[in-house]
């Protein structure tokens, strides 16, 4: 492909982004989990609001395509907030009806604004408007298609065709259609059945709920509901064609702190957005479907740098038909995401697409190597995981210039492949809730960073993408004011994910541990981390649990070489059922319990150091299989190297073909020279973390209060010259600039 010129497209609908900043603290199965504090203060009192009618067109009926030109389609925008309408209680927005006794409702959800992969919208009929209702949705994701998901009884857990329990009851595979935007809800007798479609014609079943799944009364709430999955923005669901049911209020479902509203237009419709772009320049593109009822209508598009607040606009181009319109759009930054959304006037009424997304490519000739392999005897390709083989020259950079939990969500919330760099320095304040990465393919470079580099706080950073990258990034959870509950990680590789690197990166002060790999996910490398200073005896409502790292059920092809586990009491790391590990060369420093293998399990544990032991456990004990080799007691501790337990095997089980260990008696001075992030330049709290382990001091903490409590790094600035050809190679020469 001509690297100065690229095309594209995206169809209006097809999963967006919107709303970048503020992702929610959940996580979970199928779903994520609606997290405490979520029922505060709304600009919603709950009640029902009366939708006004749109002029000249029937909105309950409508199923003009919008083709022809003439009368527009009838267009329902609702605007939704809430963390989520899922588990035991729903926060999001509804319009609907009261209809009783068998109904077949249907519409085509034109467009849902991604300000979450689990933001959803679509039919919803439910038994009353209590936010703990049972209810049958069909719902459209823009990470995941169509699926049905159903609430069997007032306030119990709501479960899906793409989760355990609802699973066997799908009728398609996998549970979801992923090109389907058509949604039917139907009810006959006690029978629900949720149908989707590609074109509104050939319907096929996805559910058939009986009473033993599910019993609704005969009177429901029928109609179209929304959730944007975020607590902070609300999402844009456009819907038309809707047939089955005739809606006239609408109402937030339960407190969102972001409240809804809906509108219904006979619209100017404009779709099949793309872009043509170069380095600093874009033609962006549509096609007028229909006019609205108008005899003219003014297009222009509107754009912006992704993670922009402001809008530019192209000039307007007047159509007296429907057709294609394009624009320019100039002055753009290289290897950049932007933002764009064509408006459509018709008068005194203006109708908006939803937000599209184009990159700027680089320029580059496509010369380019890797670069630098890192300062510690461990490079992060070393392990299972391919490193960022997405990345090439031009992959968008999006650039975090402010140490702010919003400019940091912004960045790594964009659903393509991205690199985060920073421009400032300091500490990020998550504000007592994790920053979840839900999109692939996204490094976090915080080698990028002027001095001191960043540093999160009163949260965790969790990766639920895949192929994603953390590098020279510190974070330290705490027990940020809250009460028992309050059980953050440092930074985990979430459950389900695959080919994801955690690299020079530090992870102090969590509640439940500090740097896990989570369950069922595979091709997994953690180098070069301080994992140190669990809290014991703080939030957690089990109680002491000063651990320090976790490797979930059944993750496969897991590489953990180079770190150092400090002043905490267990899982050094634990390795639990049915896990696949090499665990090389990593130094674990006063503790209780050492590496903990589950049955069912094979590891290759090579090269590691053990030293202050504060029990007579076997620093490797359970009931998994070992190969062991060079694994050493430093100082004169009595407590043997392999439990009675393990299964100790003759070869290796498992072993990355470019990993290559060094003698346990380098491992001490590699990895205190080493481990952590920016170990170059580290900060006062690595400093004395190390300095303790160096010196035998410090031991298991309570409370970040005990260390200094958090940190207030300096904001230094700085701009980034991020040369044309080579990115990958310069963010590895980043990377060894703050290495040892």
């Amino acid at each position: 492909m001509d690297p100065d010129r690229r095309t594209f497209i995206r169809t209006l609908g097809a999963g967006s982004i919107a709303g970048l900043a503020g992702c929610s603290a959940l996580s979970g199965g199928d779903e994520t989990a609606t997290p405490d504090g979520d029922t505060g203060p709304t600009d919603s009192e709950g009640t029902p609001t009366a939708t006004p009618e749109p002029e000249d067109t029937d909105a309950q009926t409508d199923t003009d395509t919008g083709g022809g030109g003439g009368d527009g389609p009838t267009i329902i925008t609702m605007e939704a907030g809430g963390a989520d309408i899922w588990n035991t209680t729903d926060l999001g927005h509804i319009y609907y009806a009261e209809v009783s006794g068998d109904f077949d409702a249907r519409v085509q959800v034109s467009s849902l604004e991604n300000t979450n992969p689990h933001a959803k919208a679509g039919l919803m009929a439910r038994a009353a408007l209590d936010p703990t209702a049972r209810n049958v949705m069909v719902r459209k994701r823009p990470g995941f298609g169509i699926s049905p998901q159903w609430r069997p009884e007032d306030g119990a857990s709501t479960t899906s065709t793409t989760s355990e329990q609802g699973a066997p009851l799908s009728r398609i595979e996998g549970g979801v259609m992923e090109n389907a935007n058509w949604q039917r809800l139907q009810r006959v007798g006690d029978t629900i059945r949720a149908f989707g479609s590609e074109n509104g014609e050939d319907w096929r079943l996805m559910v058939e709920l009986t009473t033993d799944q599910i019993e609704l009364p005969d009177t429901v709430v029928l109609g179209l509901a929304a959730t944007s999955h975020d607590n902070a923005a609300a999402t844009t669901a456009k819907f038309r064609n809707l047939s089955g049911v005739e809606p006239a209020d609408n109402q937030d479902l339960g407190a969102p702190i972001v409240g809804g509203s809906v509108s219904v237009a006979q619209a100017a419709v404009v779709s099949g957005l793309g872009a043509d772009t170069s380095p600093t320049g874009a033609t962006l593109q549509g096609t007028l479907e229909s006019m609205g009822g108008a005899d003219s209508v003014d297009v222009r598009f509107e754009y912006r740098e992704a993670t922009a607040d402001e809008w530019s606009a192209t000039d307007a181009t007047t159509l007296s038909e429907p057709g294609s319109v394009a624009a320019e759009a100039g002055d753009l930054t290289p290897r950049r995401y932007y933002q764009f959304r064509a408006i459509a006037a018709t008068g005194d009424n203006e109708f908006s697409t939803v937000n599209q997304l184009f990159a700027t490519p680089s320029g580059s000739d496509g010369a380019s190597d890797e670069g630098p392999t890192s300062s510690s005897n461990f490079d992060p390709s070393d392990g299972f995981a391919d490193m960022a083989s997405w990345v090439d020259d031009d992959t968008p950079l999006v650039v975090v210039d402010e140490p702010t939990r919003e400019a940091l969500a912004a960045a790594t919330s964009i659903p393509g492949p991205r690199v985060v760099v920073f421009e400032t320095s300091g500490t990020i304040d998550l504000g007592a809730e994790d920053l979840n990465v839900r999109n692939d393919k996204c490094w976090i470079a915080g080698q990028t960073a002027p001095s001191p580099g960043v540093t999160l706080i009163r949260g965790g950073l969790w990766l639920y993408g895949n192929d994603c990258v953390v590098q020279h990034v510190r974070v330290r959870p705490g027990d940020a004011g809250q009460e028992e509950g309050w059980q953050p990680d440092a930074i985990e590789a979430a459950d389900d994910t695959s080919g994801n690197v955690i690299d020079h990166c530090t992870g102090t002060w969590s509640v439940d541990e500090n740097i896990n790999v989570g369950y069922d996910t595979s091709d997994s490398t953690m180098t070069n981390c301080l994992v140190a200073e669990p809290l014991n005896d703080a939030t957690h409502v089990k109680g002491e649990h000063g651990y320090n790292s976790i490797i979930g059920d059944r993750a496969k092809n897991v590489a953990l070489a180079g770190n150092v586990y400090a002043l905490g009491t267990d899982r050094n790391p634990r390795l639990k059922q049915g896990t696949e590990t090499v665990v090389v060369n990593n130094f674990v420093h006063h503790y209780s319990d050492g590496m903990w293998a589950d049955p069912e399990t094979a590891h290759s544990i090579v090269g590691n150091v053990f030293e202050d032991p504060q029990t007579e456990q076997p620093n490797i004990f359970g009931e998994g299989e070992v190969y062991a080799e060079d694994n050493v007691q430093r100082d004169d501790a009595e407590v043997p190297m392999i439990g009675e337990g393990i299964s100790q095997l003759d070869s290796r089980p498992l072993w990355p073909e470019a990993l290559t260990a060094v003698s346990a008696s380098a491992v001490p001075s590699h990895n205190l020279e080493n481990a952590g992030a920016r170990p170059a330049d580290r900060t006062e709290h690595d400093e004395r973390i190390v300095a303790n382990v160096r010196n035998g001091d410090g031991g298991v903490i309570d409370s970040q209060e005990a260390v200094g409590g958090y940190p207030e790094l300096e904001e230094n600035t700085h701009s980034l010259d991020v040369p044309t050809t080579g990115l990958k190679a310069w963010l590895r020469e980043q990377a060894v600039a703050v290495e040892p």
